[in-house]
């Protein structure tokens, strides 16, 4: 004879046996990660080499070399990207294992910072399916475009920073000093956003001056011999390459930019114009395009540091009123204009991304709305507003760059980010927030 065990939990009905919520959401993010695994074979890096892609590619053939590419752009990509085609060979079948590795991990890395942050794991399940799923994280792993690393390193970091946040450990917080170093050599957008989220970790840290002196260690180790290349080679302290050439485009007004570099007996010459200015960016609302005629020379001896550099933004600076203007076109451009290179509309996840592009403007201004009115569970958990009023301030209204639509990726999913964190808020009392952000 047997007798039921008193511990013995009671059967469930069988619709409360399986948490459907869950299941649909796993099914989700099983099937968006299956698309990403393929994707990168039909769409393949190797396939996809012109413009950028292409620079970056013949870069990482000699990464750190000098010249005048070396001097403009941030390392680490060129350093990345150099032990990629080192490991591949050049192999379409291994960049394309390569490509949706990296597709594969952005989501799961960005799921983790959603685990640290929200209490309930049905809300961080449903962010890493809007991950999984998200159109314009899709075909940028087709090209060999900085996104592809800077996506997965933010995510890295920013989990690393909730967690250093929870732990309060020296050891965490110089493992968040390191990706956020890697993260900055990638895109130098990074570095400011690596000092407000760092800042905001820091300043509730229990052993304070112990993680200061671990984690600006590190950052002499790394950025040290870099800074130094670039000085003796340059002229230049700044390990993250130069954005002169950049800075002087965006504040000229003019449609492209023409170099001529001199170093030593040798010269180089170059012309750009930014794909945000070749494309009718807002159609099919309107035809309208930034107001841009023109080009502006610019002629730099690499061996005077920023003496050519500053003589030509002097020189080419555009007129106060323009420079507003050309500030609200950098705004418009960002928020809602096509990404490049990965706007193929032969492709339906680029088609999808295109339409969907429009969303992001409402939804930053609808959030500014939210924090506003629930202010106080803002300042309670403050690290993702803080990070996206960086980024606004930094990236959509400066004029460190003409802006393009895919500088907006990193945006999107902080947005995705802080929408499901005031979900997460408005389901539970104010009195059961996380303690980890309670006292920032």
């Amino acid at each position: 004879m047997f007798h039921r065990s008193p511990i013995q939990a009671p059967l469930l009905p069988r619709d409360e046996a399986w948490d459907w919520p869950r299941v649909v959401l796993g099914a989700l993010i099983l099937a968006g990660c299956l698309l990403r695994l393929l994707d990168p074979f039909y769409h393949n890096p190797a396939f996809h080499l012109f413009s950028d892609p292409l620079r970056h590619w013949d870069n990482a053939r000699m990464p750190l070399a000098p010249g005048p590419m070396a001097l403009l752009d941030p390392p680490f990509f060129q350093v990345w990207l150099s032990i990629v085609q080192k490991w591949t060979l050049g192999h379409p079948a291994l960049i394309a294992v390569y490509a949706a590795t990296m597709s594969l991990l952005t989501p799961w890395l960005w799921y983790r910072f959603l685990r640290e942050m929200l209490s309930s794991r049905r809300l961080a399940l449903l962010g890493w399916a809007l991950f999984a799923w998200l159109p314009s994280w899709f075909d940028i792993f087709g090209y060999f475009m900085t996104e592809t690393l800077f996506l997965p390193l933010l995510g890295a970091s920013l989990w690393a920073t909730a967690r250093a946040r929870r732990k309060q450990s020296t050891v965490s917080f110089c493992v968040m000093a390191v990706l956020w170093i890697f993260t900055a050599l990638t895109r130098g957008i990074a570095a400011p956003i690596a000092v407000v989220a760092g800042f905001l970790v820091w300043y509730r840290h229990p052993l304070k001056w112990r993680a200061a002196a671990g984690s600006t260690l590190i950052a002499v180790v790394i950025l040290g011999p870099l800074a130094y290349r670039n000085q003796t080679t340059f002229g230049f302290w700044s390990p993250f390459g130069s954005g002169w050439l950049n800075e002087i485009y965006a504040a000229s007004g003019k449609r492209e930019i023409n170099l001529k570099f001199r170093w030593g007996d040798g010269s180089w010459a170059y012309g750009f114009r930014s794909p945000s200015l070749s494309y009718k960016q807002f159609e099919p609302l309107t035809d309208w395009t930034p107001v841009r005629e023109g080009a502006v020379e610019v002629s730099v001896d690499l061996k005077q540091g920023a003496r050519d550099w500053q003589a030509a933004a002097e020189r080419t600076r555009a007129s106060a009123e323009d420079l507003v203007r050309f500030r609200l076109e950098n705004l418009a451009l960002v928020m809602a204009g096509e990404t490049w290179p990965d706007s193929n509309q032969q492709h339906w996840t680029a088609r999808l991304a295109s339409s969907l592009r429009w969303i992001w403007a409402p939804l930053f201004v609808a959030l500014l709305v939210v924090g506003a009115v629930t202010w106080r569970a803002t300042l309670a958990r403050p690290l993702v507003p803080a990070i996206i009023a960086t980024w606004f301030c930094v990236q959509a209204v400066s004029l460190l760059a003409i802006n393009e639509g895919r500088y907006r990726k990193p945006l999107e999913g902080l947005l995705i980010v802080q929408t499901l964190i005031v979900m997460d808020t408005l389901r539970r009392r104010p009195d059961r927030l996380a303690p980890a952000w309670r006292c920032i």
